[in-house]
């Protein structure tokens, strides 16, 4: 199976700069706030790229959905119904090629939608994390994960305050932009999806790939925006909000 790979850049500057470079400041946005509860790693020693990392996250605002995301992971840990992408009434599966930079790695995301406000309610009150799963996401948890994550007695972390716009055109291309703050720290991402062909194989979506963020790249730095190095946003508030301690409940 050849998945799709979605590639992001991190913005970095004036962010209240960017985000009129990009015509967003008066565009139509999705505002929501986003916790995040990430289980321990198997081994306290071990890197943050281990694979078999697993971050949960609650996001709530007009509407709500709660992901459990396996990141980086390995193709061989996809067991079982979880090798191929699915959606049904209940969740949406999917599985991407994930780029930042010169970082390329695979992840598997699980997405079960929620009603509005609830899990603010479970964020703010400090419940653990992992009563708000779904049969499926503990599934995907028990089935996917390496022997020794637990996944129990989890808090939120947050809440960051997250700004998304879609279909934001820039030079020929059509991007998603999001802006997430917490804290010091506010980070700025772009993000297109480069999808398979009928008939493509994987060196040659790999190819197209490459070109497409050789392209995404320059095009940012023609609209006169600067690419911060580092990780991807998610890492970066994770880490973030794990150094403040701003974990509720404990």
């Amino acid at each position: 199976m050849i998945t799709p790979i979605e590639i992001k850049v991190n913005l970095d500057g004036d962010l209240v700069d960017v985000q009129t470079r990009l015509g967003c400041t008066n565009a139509a946005a999705i505002s929501r706030d986003v916790w995040f509860a990430e289980p321990p790693r198997p081994d306290a020693g071990d890197a943050p790229g281990r694979a078999g990392r697993i971050a949960i996250r609650l996001r709530s605002g007009e509407r709500d959905d709660l992901t459990v995301t396996l990141r980086p992971c390995e193709r061989s840990q996809l067991v079982g119904r979880w090798s191929t992408p699915f959606t049904d009434e209940a969740v949406r599966y999917r599985i991407e090629g994930d780029w930042c930079g010169e970082e390329r790695v695979l992840s598997a995301s699980l997405v079960s939608k929620r009603p509005p406000g609830s899990l603010r309610v479970a964020a703010l009150r400090g419940e653990d994390v992992t009563e708000a799963l779904d049969s499926a996401q503990r599934q995907f948890v028990v089935s996917c994960t390496p022997p020794g994550v637990a996944v129990e007695h989890l808090r939120a972390m947050g809440p960051v305050a997250s700004t998304r716009w879609t279909k934001v055109h820039l030079g020929g291309l059509e991007v998603d932009a999001e802006r997430w703050t917490v804290g010091g720290l506010d980070l700025f991402e772009l993000a297109l999806t480069v999808t398979p062909v009928p008939g493509e194989a994987p060196a040659q979506l790999q190819a197209r790939a490459l070109e497409v963020q050789r392209r995404f790249h320059a095009t940012v730095r023609g609209h006169g925006l600067s690419i911060a190095t580092g990780p991807a946003k998610t890492e970066q508030v994770l880490g973030a909000l794990t150094a403040a301690g701003s974990v509720r409940g404990e």
